[in-house]
């Protein structure tokens, strides 16, 4: 009994040391859990679907996988997919699954989960924003059990890229009435609690087939705007901000609680002017519009001084391979002329919409309005509550500020500007560029494809209702504590080797 009761004692002194010594300095956090820091853009819509337009991203990315993931240069890597291959023409492609797969239920993963995931994203009534990504996919069907054939409507080089959308994740059969609030993926957390308007609670799926993850749980903490979030990483209160703005990154400065990390992406905002509003349904007061700034001095105010590289209006990032390399200066006597000549020879007023949702939003209306008002283009700026930006002003606004994460360009050419997507801005149809969409995509040969993919780009700078200035170098802000995330864009992070000391 003396000896128990030694141990005991010794085990008693122990806590409470350890209890003093986590109550000195900084506030703990438990060892093993992850605190991210989240928007709430979607005022309270958030699903976990991951094919609803109101999905909750990055959290889908935690508990769901794809077919095809992405390494740090953006190219397809083996995820549920082990291989993939097609014919020659581009239209049939054949992909042979992992074996052995659970989900978080314990049901096996298989081909027939593969065709129900993929049917309700090509699904036209359910008209999912990724139609416009997949929706060139006719049929799909299950070979064998670890084997699916995917019928195409036109060929698609490029078809394994999409299939590593950010959104093109694998549910089970038959999930759709619960997948919303009660996700059952194959990633590597599983849900606990779903909470959007709050904290959202992930924990660790410990068969995952990528091996167990090092957190035990992650919790997605909701905040009202980007400078909440950031304060919240300074007092303590997250522990990871997925993307900050750059100049604000002296308040991370310390490198002995901070860790900093620069990403070149293609990631970009743009101002959106719809075409069934006028006056943007007349070509030339768009062009106008978009000449009239020095994008340059747009990069260096919003996102300070190296922290961007402009666009002339692409989408299509500067490391892609079929990135037009186009000139886009600024003409204010160009934008006059053009103005005039479209009816408004003493220049134009226009409203723009923004909000602090997320960062360089309302920093890009504040340069682009003092850009082009030599140009007899007077803008005022609409100020839109964060909370339902995206369900109340975009897309429904007739100029609003707009935010898009990196995508291939055969993805964001046809999610963005295909008159058919669900995720079209702008409401432009433009059908011719919609051939020259499917006659690039089905193009064997890349050098003739980059061809093809500058000649779009070349329209885009024409014809557009999309004023895109800039690609980001995305700043990333974490607490020190936090190892094992990659400098790389957030859709190629794996989450099960990240690590909180």
């Amino acid at each position: 009994m003396g000896r128990i009761r030694k141990v005991v004692v010794i085990f008693l002194a122990l806590v409470t040391v350890s209890g003093a010594l986590a109550s000195c300095g900084r506030t703990s956090t438990v060892a093993g859990v992850l605190r991210v820091g989240n928007d709430a853009g979607f005022g309270g819509a958030e699903t976990m679907d991951p094919y609803d337009g109101n999905r909750t991203w990055p959290t889908i990315n935690m508990v769901f996988d794809r077919l095809i993931g992405v390494d740090k240069d953006f190219s397809p890597i083996p995820e549920l997919a082990l291989s993939w291959s097609s014919n020659d023409d581009l239209t049939e492609w054949t992909l042979e699954l992992r074996e052995g797969v659970k989900f978080h239920d314990g049901s096996e993963f298989d081909a027939d989960d593969v065709v129900y995931s993929i049917n309700r994203m090509i699904d036209p009534e359910f008209d999912s924003p990724i139609l416009a990504v997949l929706g060139v996919i006719s049929s799909v069907t299950a070979v064998s059990k670890y084997e699916v054939s995917l019928s195409l409507s036109t060929g698609e080089a490029d078809f394994p890229l999409l299939l590593a959308d950010y959104r093109a994740l694998m549910t089970p059969v038959d999930s759709q009435s619960t997948i919303g609030k009660n996700p059952i993926g194959t990633g590597p957390f599983k849900m606990e609690t779903f909470d959007p308007a709050g904290t959202t609670v992930l924990l660790a799926n410990e068969d995952y087939f990528f091996g167990q993850p090092k957190l035990s749980k992650i919790e997605i903490i909701t905040f009202a705007d980007s400078q909440s979030a950031a304060q919240a990483l300074a007092g303590d209160q997250v522990d990871l901000l997925l993307a900050i703005d750059g100049k604000s990154s002296a308040m991370f400065g310390d490198e002995a609680k901070f860790t900093l990390q620069n990403i070149p992406s293609g990631d970009w905002n743009a101002i959106d002017f719809r075409v069934d509003q006028e006056p943007f349904s007349d070509a030339r007061v768009r062009k106008a519009l978009r000449i009239a700034a020095d994008r340059q001095v747009i990069a260096d105010t919003v996102l300070g001084v190296g922290g961007g590289v402009v666009a002339c209006d692409t989408p299509v990032w500067s490391a892609d391979p079929y990135r037009w390399d186009g000139d886009c200066a600024k003409d204010t006597e160009g934008a006059k002329a053009l103005l005039a000549e479209a009816g408004y020879p003493n220049g134009i007023d226009i409203d723009i919409y923004t909000s602090d949702v997320e960062v360089h939003m309302v920093e890009l209306v504040t340069a682009y309005k003092d850009q082009v008002k030599d140009a007899g283009i007077r803008v005022t700026i609409k100020m839109a509550d964060a909370s339902g930006f995206w369900d109340d002003v975009w897309m429904k606004e007739s100029a609003f500020v707009d935010s898009w994460g990196q995508r291939p360009a055969t993805q964001v050419l046809n999610e963005v500007y295909r008159s058919t997507a669900s995720w079209n801005p702008t409401g432009q149809v433009d059908k011719d560029l919609d051939k020259m969409l499917d006659e690039a995509r089905s193009t064997k040969d890349q050098a003739e494809r980059a061809k093809k993919y500058a000649q779009i780009q070349e329209r885009l700078f024409e014809n557009s209702a999309i004023f895109l200035p800039y690609h980001k170098t995305l700043t990333r802000a974490m607490s020190s504590k936090v190892k094992g995330v990659e400098p790389i864009v957030i859709d190629a992070v794996r989450w099960e080797k990240i690590s909180v000391s």
